[in-house]
């Protein structure tokens, strides 16, 4: 597995497969970005050492949203066992198929 730190920061760089982590979800990339860094300054512990993957994400009526997903991990149980470190320091999390 590789260092979290040495994660490419760019969020261009998502690679498919695997599962990723949703830990925002605002009406426009600036606002994903900020709410990361919000997110990671409550959970430096947890996010510290992550990059935000920000996608978007087509809802049709409800409008386009940007969401700032952790990841990707290889499995369902390493992206569920991130999830409940960060629910359990009292953050919010969805695990989602990427």
């Amino acid at each position: 597995s590789t260092n979290p730190s040495q994660q490419p920061i760019a969020s261009a760089a998502v690679s498919t497969g695997g599962y990723v982590v949703q830990v925002s979800s605002q009406r426009n990339e600036a606002d994903a970005q900020s709410s990361f860094r919000v997110l990671q300054g409550k959970f430096p512990s947890v996010l510290g050492s992550r990059a935000p993957l920000i996608k978007r994400a087509d809802l049709g009526a409800k409008g386009l949203y940007y969401r700032a997903m952790v990841g990707p991990f290889g499995s369902s149980e390493e992206a569920s066992h991130f999830c409940g470190t960060l629910k359990s320091a009292g953050g919010q999390c969805v695990v989602q198929r990427n």
